[in-house]
């Protein structure tokens, strides 16, 4: 099946990196560690449904679509700048990389690395993911006291969810915790084997929603 695959490092605060493996197909996209036969993360581009596949557990968690019910603080302004002053990564794949710090209440809620035109299909499904589960991230958020919850926080998974990917691919993207994804390598002409794109059919499925009501 023909895929897009990407190879991405993280790093997070105090911790090793990691290698995170992202395939993207016209239907689906698939989060690993970039081993087949390992637990994985598989969003339906259709449904807006997102799994998540536990091997050691045999389960799957199912993690569906939901709309935003709760509203901004009243106080809420973002912005983005662009920041000629820091110098850009090197163009990848012939595409200008770009520089830009994305702030909420002046906050900086990411530092930005972004490529106009780079991988505009996994542009569109990673935005297709991240504000699936918006309406989940804000169903918590309501039960949170206020004063636990960051303006970025709130941006970046309620109501911004996809700001990250305004300006074009993120090369690079560090949010306010201090994680930090960087895209390694690509392949545009990835051939994707089906069954990884396919739910193990023996694992016991778990609703968020139903967990959450219990």
């Amino acid at each position: 099946m023909s895929a897009t695959m990407l190879d991405l490092v993280e790093h997070e605060r105090g911790d090793e990196a990691y290698h995170t493996r992202i395939i993207v197909t016209a239907g689906f996209m698939r989060m690993d560690s970039g081993k087949d036969n390992d637990g994985f993360l598989l969003f339906d581009r259709k449904d807006k449904t997102t799994y998540s596949i536990n091997d050691i557990d045999k389960q799957i968690l199912v993690i569906r679509s939901l709309p935003v019910k709760i509203k901004p603080p009243t106080r809420f302004k973002h912005q983005a700048l662009k920041d000629a002053a820091v110098p850009a990564l090197p163009a990848v794949g012939g595409f200008e990389v770009l520089h830009y710090q994305l702030l909420t209440n002046k906050e900086r809620c990411y530092e930005l690395y972004a490529a106009p035109g780079l991988l505009p299909d996994v542009v569109l499904a990673l935005r297709e993911y991240y504000v699936s589960l918006a309406g989940q991230h804000a169903a918590t958020t309501a039960f949170m006291p206020r004063e636990l919850q960051s303006d970025c926080d709130l941006a970046n998974n309620i109501f911004l969810p996809a700001r990250q990917l305004a300006h074009g691919f993120p090369v690079r993207l560090t949010d306010a915790a201090g994680k930090t994804t960087e895209l390694v390598n690509y392949d545009v002409n990835f051939l994707a084997k089906p069954e990884l794109l396919q739910l193990p059919a023996s694992y016991k499925r778990l609703v968020l929603d139903d967990l959450q009501k219990k």
